[in-house]
């Protein structure tokens, strides 16, 4: 047997050696920030694969891939590697160049997949700074070496950031992205806030509607119903939007600082902080938009309506609904359900499980529970018709101005016995702490050498103590101030626009920070429903803005209605 060897046609260039063959040369750079030095360094790796293919004869140019600012953990967050990629795969391009395998990719994963989809495709990658042609044999192990310092490298450089961040944290700088946070903006400083006037309104709407009842979601359909710019200039809202705005400390002046983590520089995927990683918080960091107290406040009603605080759990208010969740059976306590007719016959509501239990004595006990025995005369009230619920609510309102004396004594009573003493004790809180941070440093603000480091821990335990202590008295204060309010709220009802008076409201400034309740419930008072209400201020109709802001809930009795209001009072109304 005779084998006949037939010598190679071509063979595996050398780095800087023209190919046989014009070939299409693409080109790949990337710079890892949008810094000034890295912008320079991107025009510069740009100019000069356009001079350094131009150069040789045997290539023509197929584009330069450039991606500025992006890191190279990630190659799905590279658009310009990825469309060089699918050039490739289309047949466009014969030959990639690029200056390092860093530059490449810095995950060795990815940096061999795509070397080897590339190589199967018959298109090799020259590396300037490593020398390697990916065609070579031996070129492989040596790529995988490096590729993987490479992904060491930007391990280290991911800790050195993250460290540094974690400084600026114990430094008491933190970092926020101004352009998607609605009410302030930044000065130029870092861990600078500036309140942006027009939107710290809107803050302040978001807080003032959820106190007076209204949810997420439906303060959301609100703002974007009228048109009211979201962050980032948006026109879209969302019910999580509103969520984080009421549950982000930073709107009462406060500031808490890692409260998302990367747990892998690779994915560069943020979990939250759940007590892996330490937390920096500062108290009084900046102006205020909401004062401390009203914040508190909506931290009290969010786990008040969670279900998780004592007490008896009621059906969830609706949204679309003002009376569902609002309207309960008064025998049973339990929320009635709506029932809508598509024969044109009007719309009830009924309690089922009294109508349940009705049929059950009428299955037991005959006619006589049905037609008013001991069962059928107690469940009597298991159907009523919305028009007469809301007849009888209208009756309610218009009843409300003979409870105005009463409601005022409520107001004196709860400001004097229960939130005065609060309040005397958070300015007793507040200046122990300020006594004990300036004993903990120097009359100038630095830290006193002198002192033993455990006097230095018994004081800071101290401080973390009084602030725990803070902010439970702040959480007690939202309880009795949630009454407060849903008094003063009836009482302007009441008495129109005299109700700052009644209340004992100051009006504020117009711009700028809020700090005191009073300040702020004086400027984001809801305005009169005027639709509701005749010449004299007294309420003729129903609308929806009147029950989810007074009413708290309506029992349904046999003999007619009680409707409770959430400033305490209770007004009966017969059928």
């Amino acid at each position: 047997m005779i084998v006949q060897i037939i010598s190679p046609s071509k063979r595996p260039h050398a780095v800087g050696e023209s190919l046989p063959r014009l070939v299409r040369t693409a080109a790949y750079c990337r710079v890892s920030s949008d810094s000034a030095e890295q912008e320079t360094s991107y025009e510069a790796q740009c100019a000069h694969y356009r001079s350094y293919i131009a150069a040789n004869p045997a290539w023509t140019l197929a584009g330069i891939f450039a991606d500025e600012g992006v890191t190279g953990t990630q190659a799905k967050k590279r658009p310009a590697f990825l469309r060089m990629i699918d050039e490739c795969r289309a047949g466009n391009i014969d030959l990639v160049i690029t200056k390092s395998i860093s530059r490449f990719a810095r995950n060795t994963l990815d940096c061999l997949n795509y070397i080897r989809e590339l190589k199967a495709l018959g298109i090799p990658i020259i590396f300037e700074k490593e020398s390697i042609n990916t065609m070579d044999s031996s070129g492989e192990v040596l790529i995988t070496i490096l590729a993987s310092i490479a992904q060491q490298e930007s391990a280290s450089i991911s800790a050195n950031v993250r460290m540094g961040i974690e400084y600026r944290f114990q430094e008491g700088h933190g970092r926020l992205k101004y352009s998607t946070f609605l009410g302030y903006t930044g000065n130029g400083a870092p861990g600078s806030y500036v309140i942006v006037p027009h939107e710290a309104d809107v803050v302040r709407r978001i807080y003032r509607e959820y106190l007076d009842g209204y949810g997420f979601n439906k303060i959301a359909k609100r703002l974007e119903a009228q048109g009211v710019p979201a962050s980032a200039g948006g026109r879209t809202w969302y019910s999580s939007t509103v969520r984080n705005i009421l549950t982000n400390e930073k709107y009462c002046g406060d500031l808490l600082m890692q409260k998302w983590y990367t747990v892998d520089f690779l994915t560069h995927r943020a979990v939250r902080n759940d007590g892996t990683r330490p937390q920096y918080f500062v108290e009084n960091d900046h102006d205020p938009i909401v004062p401390k107290a009203v914040f508190y406040q909506v931290q009290v009603k969010m786990w008040q309506r969670s279900g998780t605080a004592c007490g008896p759990v009621r059906a969830r208010v609706g949204e679309r609904r003002v009376l569902c969740g609002r309207l309960v059976c008064g025998v049973c306590g339990r929320p009635l359900r709506r029932h809508a007719r598509s024969d044109g016959r009007p719309t009830t509501w009924r309690c089922q499980h009294c109508e349940a239990a009705r049929r059950t004595d009428a299955a037991l006990g005959g006619a006589d529970a049905v037609s008013g025995g001991a069962g059928g005369a107690v469940r009597s009230c298991r159907i009523v018709a919305e028009k007469d619920v809301q007849a009888a609510l209208t009756r309610a309102f218009c009843e409300l101005p003979r409870e105005r004396e009463g409601l005022l004594g409520q107001l004196v009573r709860l400001r004097a016995e229960e939130l005065a003493p609060t309040d005397a004790l958070l300015r007793a809180c507040a200046e122990e702490q300020c006594a004990l941070e300036r004993q903990a440093h120097g009359p100038h603000g630095t830290a006193r050498v002198a002192d033993a480091a455990k006097p230095a821990e018994d004081l800071a335990a101290r401080v973390r103590a009084l602030q725990r202590q803070k902010v439970e008295l702040y959480r007690e204060r939202g309880i009795h101030a949630s009454k407060e309010l849903a008094i003063r709220n009836v009482l302007e009802l009441i008495d129109g626009a005299g109700a700052a008076g009644a209340c004992g409201a100051c009006v504020g400034p117009v711009d700028g920070a809020c700090a005191e309740p009073d300040d702020f419930f004086c400027r984001t008072r809801p305005p009169a429903p005027v639709d509701a209400l005749d010449a004299s201020g007294r309420v003729t109709s129903l609308c929806d803005d009147l029950v989810i802001r007074h009413v708290d809930k309506v029992e349904v009795h046999a003999s007619g209605y009680r409707v409770c209001f959430k400033a305490g009072v209770s007004i009966v109304v017969s059928r």
